[in-house]
């Protein structure tokens, strides 16, 4: 447990494998879990889930309960110095790139970072990797 956040953890049973750039995979999931301790602590949870993806690809998927992203940025969020025009996003300091970096660093990899939103509450980010 850290930032008030306790990490749920759900891997496969069995291995996965991709052939992908380690650090920029890294790079990506931190900076979603970084993210997840700014804006999401209040809602207690993180998980992180693996599993496998469209035909032989692999799926990373970072969620929270906290407020979540409304439906109509979860395109918008990934724009280069977009940031929400809301109590929280003002009190975290930031120039919003990082989410921007982080599909960057995912569709460089071949594959994608989306948004969408956690049923129950919350937000996923989904990092797709072939």
């Amino acid at each position: 447990q850290t930032a008030g956040l306790t990490l749920v953890r759900k891997w496969p049973v069995h291995p996965l494998r991709t052939r992908t750039d380690f650090d920029a995979v890294q790079q990506v999931v931190l900076n979603l879990i970084d993210n997840a301790c700014k804006y999401a602590a209040s809602g207690g949870e993180l998980e992180v889930a693996v599993r496998g993806g469209a035909g032989q690809g692999v799926e990373l998927e970072v969620s929270d309960r906290g407020p979540g992203v409304a439906p109509a940025s979860h395109q918008r969020i990934f724009e280069k110095f977009h940031r929400e025009d809301d109590r929280l996003t003002a009190e975290q300091g930031g120039a919003g790139l990082g989410l921007g970096i982080a599909r960057q660093l995912a569709r460089g990899l071949g594959g994608d970072l989306i948004c969408r939103s956690r049923e129950g509450g919350g937000a996923s980010f989904i990092i797709r990797l072939p």
